[in-house]
């Protein structure tokens, strides 16, 4: 081999090349039209370079595989399903389907056969469905029932949209059409990329699909979650003010459970929230909540034993009866809900998050405040209003204001082991319902609530609820475990046990025995 630079082994080398290149299994003869499925293994700017089980690489058109903000939703090492657009000599070019003008009747009657996307202009619309332009003379008609994976409320909203569809039928230069199909497609490939990242406590973005008092439903791409409304923020707010149809979410899985549909299939129930990703308010109202701080709140709540008032949405705090600077009979002969009005903090709970607060005059504010004292500055959203003077707390302290150690009522007794207590739900959380009573505050955990498994917690024992709790334990610590459902078991034992009573009372007292008194209720009499 004259001219050959190489030696014996490259010589061989290369007969082995030229070898395996004339073995190689002849290649596809691809035609427009043709379903393709393989792999990425190169994205460009405008196109991405696919993997074809025959060896040969086709070229992806990616401008219908970009998200709202033009990026490309494709990435090396996926596999994407596409159809052949064109083949031009050893090129093959790839789109989602055929574009609006390529596409001929007998087109159409390919389409059909090979389920291919044909896209179309929405021009009109009537009672039945959307008339669609798919160019060149050709016209397609798309019900209503076919047009969108939900109940279309408002078709004029399609007119002038440039959509995809697969044709169901042809009747000459007019086509039947179903966009449906094609979304149902796109939504089960993004369901399964979708639940290929879905775990507890993963951070996802999606778009809310619908909305209603409960919360709102969230698609996620494929799969659809439910933020309820206590997760979309903190505090208590209207789901409608807070979110809306269409908007585009972050949030985060709290909990994926097994469930079923309404026609008995098995599906996944997940719940997110918004809430678990916005800095806790309370944590951050925490570092200048120190007694002294005079503020201004809203009453969201009023109870026998107080007034809840928000300092910021998610962060409460509460005037005890006692702490209204005089001796009251109700809470509601000084403050209403929905009423702005003036604090001061008494003392903070940290680890039980609870605020101890004082009513303050608003017409005594200039005697309350001390000039001398900055006003804390905060970046929370509090209004806060300065810091009260020392010798306004003494004063304070002896109206009843505030609980100085020297007029402090007697801690209150921490209830036995066994006691039941009638209890008030503060919060509920997804382990349990904090609970409150008289002089003190104790968790009834998930297992202890007599609720069927996977029960809506909020829904079930909202805010408020009373019922009673028995005392399962009570820490050094004099944190409280409680039972609701054992409580019920003790009540009807005690039930029991004084129905016994009363009978053992109405009995004779004649000590006949026991096997006299027997046959005595029984009715029998000796001869």
């Amino acid at each position: 081999m004259t001219g050959f630079a190489g030696d014996q082994t490259e010589l061989d080398e290369f007969a082995q090349l030229l070898a395996e290149e004339t073995q190689t299994a002849p290649r596809k003869r691809w035609q427009v039209g043709d379903r393709v499925r393989g792999p990425v293994v190169f994205v460009g700017k405008e196109t991405a370079t696919i993997a074809l089980d025959d060896g040969q690489e086709a070229l992806l058109e990616l401008g219908d595989f970009r998200d709202r903000d033009g990026q490309a939703t494709v990435a090396i090492g996926q596999t994407v399903e596409a159809h052949v657009h064109r083949v031009a000599g050893r090129t093959i070019e790839l789109r989602k389907g055929l574009g609006k003008g390529q596409v001929s009747v007998d087109g159409l009657l390919a389409a059909k056969d090979s389920g291919v996307p044909v896209e179309g202009v929405v021009t009109a619309h009537n009672k039945g469905g959307v008339v669609v332009d798919l160019g060149q003379g050709l016209a397609g008609f798309c019900p209503f029932g076919q047009l969108d994976t939900r109940r279309v409320e408002d078709a004029s909203v399609f007119v002038g949209q440039k959509l995809r569809f697969r044709v169901t039928d042809v009747r000459g230069k007019e086509a039947v059409l179903s966009r449906r199909s094609v979304l149902d497609d796109e939504s089960r490939q993004k369901a399964e990329e979708t639940r290929a990242k879905l775990a507890v406590g993963a951070r996802l973005q999606g778009v809310v699909s619908s909305v209603r008092d409960f919360g709102a439903f969230v698609d996620l791409g494929g799969v659809e979650g439910l933020i309820p409304a206590a997760e979309l923020a903190w505090g208590k707010v209207k789901v409608a003010e807070a979110i809306q149809p269409g908007q585009t979410v972050e949030v985060e899985v709290l909990r994926i459970e097994p469930s079923v549909d309404n026609k008995g299939r098995p599906m996944q129930r997940i719940t997110l929230s918004r809430k678990a990703l916005a800095a806790d308010p309370f944590e951050q109202l925490r570092a200048i909540l120190t007694p002294g701080l005079v503020l201004r709140g809203k009453v969201v709540q009023v109870e026998a034993f107080g007034a809840f008032v928000e300092l910021v949405p998610g962060a409460q705090g509460l005037i005890h009866i006692s702490a209204f600077g005089k001796r009251i009979q109700r809470v509601q002969d000084m403050v209403l809900p929905q009423q702005m009005v003036v604090v001061r903090v008494l003392a903070v709970d940290a680890h039980e998050r609870r605020v101890s607060l004082a009513f303050v005059d608003p017409a005594k504010l200039d005697e309350v405040l001390d000039p001398s004292q900055p006003v804390p500055s905060t970046h929370t959203g509090a209004t806060i209003l300065g810091v009260a003077k020392p010798q306004e707390d003494r004063r304070v302290a002896a109206e009843g204001l505030a609980a100085a150690p020297q007029n402090a009522k007697p801690a209150p007794r921490l209830p036995q082991r066994g006691e039941v207590l009638e209890v008030m739900v503060d919060k509920t959380e997804t382990f349990g319902a904090w609970v409150s009573w008289e002089g003190g505050r104790g968790l009834v955990p998930v297992s202890e609530l007599g609720l069927p498994h996977g029960a809506d917690l909020r829904r079930q024992l909202p805010q408020g609820t009373r019922f009673p709790a028995l005392v399962l334990d009570v820490r050094d610590d004099g944190r409280v475990r409680l039972s609701r459902s054992q409580a019920a078991v003790a009540q009807e034992q005690a039930e029991a046990n004084a129905w016994l009573q009363s009978q053992r009372a109405a009995q004779p007292s004649a000590g006949m025995g026991s096997l006299g008194e027997a046959l005595l209720r029984a009715g029998v009499r000796g001869k």
